[in-house]
């Protein structure tokens, strides 16, 4: 039996969700709290892991805080999976640091962390009771059957439109390219606070009438959006693990994408996908253009490539690590 625990209210719509719920086959339960995303109280939680063999925490917040200071009276054997933590961006630097020192280094000591990048491994594993990286996983076969119907010059970015994504950069540097290859059109798949002031930057730019904002959109149509886009883009500057990347590259799109150590693991450059700078915009579009101008036949390869490259991280071989690091835990807290 797998139940799923979670908070009973989306943090950018007001309105509280359902407490019990089946989804997909899974009951999910969902808990009143206090705070807000950053950190945030349920107690509620107590008072369902007694119920269950394991419990998988998914990131380093109040879940892992609470569950491990209490698990002298629970006695539930605890896996939390990382995921950046709370470090994706640098607001309240000093504090995140403080808490991490004082709160969370003592709560990765009472569960088998499972780190889901290298840079996650080099910051979560030293602390914990026991380290298992395990990268991400997509659901390679529905994004690999998308059949592709490329729009002449539309490129695309998919992710929530937070700071650690770096939009602003993004726009700057699809602006340029623009100058250099008119007739570019940008597909913004994701929302957020800074929609707003984004759309503003848009139109200062001069590119209003060539991006085209989705908000969020189910898994289906993310595919239908694949398929119609040439180039996948991302300028973030931080990311715990790419999902959206390799999602886009099962598609058989060619990614232009930061260089940041989240990308490098997956991309080689010029190979199955390309790191560009996007902290200097004018060379992040001479990138970019240039992937627009190889040959049909290198485009080609390319997509191919980035298929073989996100194909590495479909779900079956996860699944297998992930029940691995169950049957331990559980056999150790026996």
């Amino acid at each position: 039996m797998v139940d799923v625990a979670t908070l009973d209210q989306c943090w950018r719509k007001p309105t509280r969700l359902s407490r019990h719920e089946t989804v997909n086959g899974l009951a999910v339960h969902r808990l009143p709290f206090v705070g807000g995303p950053l950190f945030f109280v349920a107690p509620g939680v107590l008072n369902l892991v007694k119920h269950f063999d394991v419990v998988h925490i998914h990131n380093t917040d109040f879940f892992l805080d609470s569950l491990a200071a209490t698990r002298f009276i629970h006695r539930r054997p605890l896996v939390v999976s990382t995921h950046g933590g709370f470090f994706h961006t640098a607001d309240y630097a000093a504090f995140k640091r403080m808490y991490f020192n004082l709160i969370t280094r003592r709560s990765l000591k009472a569960a088998t962390v499972v780190p889901n990048s290298a840079s996650d491994e080099r910051k979560f594993a030293p602390y914990a009771g026991r380290a298992v990286r395990i990268d991400n996983a997509i659901d390679y076969p529905a994004f690999a059957a998308v059949e592709r119907r490329p729009t002449l010059g539309r490129l695309i970015t998919v992710g929530r439109l937070a700071p650690n994504k770096n939009l602003p950069a993004l726009l700057r540097a699809f602006a340029c390219a623009r100058e250099l290859q008119p007739g570019l059109t940008l597909v913004v798949i994701g929302d957020g606070h800074l929609r707003p002031e984004l759309e503003q930057q848009a139109a200062a730019l001069n590119i209003a009438d060539a991006v085209r904002w989705t908000g969020e959109i189910d898994d289906s149509s993310l595919r239908a959006e694949l398929a119609a886009a040439e180039i996948f883009l991302s300028a973030a500057t931080y990311e715990g693990f790419g999902l959206a990347l390799l999602e886009a590259m099962a598609a058989g799109l060619i990614p232009v994408v930061n260089e940041i150590e989240a990308f490098r693991e997956v991309i080689m450059d010029g190979q199955n996908g390309f790191l560009a700078n996007y902290g200097q915009p004018d060379s992040a579009a001479q990138t970019l253009v240039q992937v627009l101008r190889l040959p049909p036949d290198e485009r080609g390869r390319l997509s191919a490539a980035a298929r073989a490259g996100a194909a590495k991280f479909d779900w079956p071989e996860t699944v297998e690590k992930f029940e691995a690091v169950y049957k331990e835990a559980i056999n150790k807290a026996s």
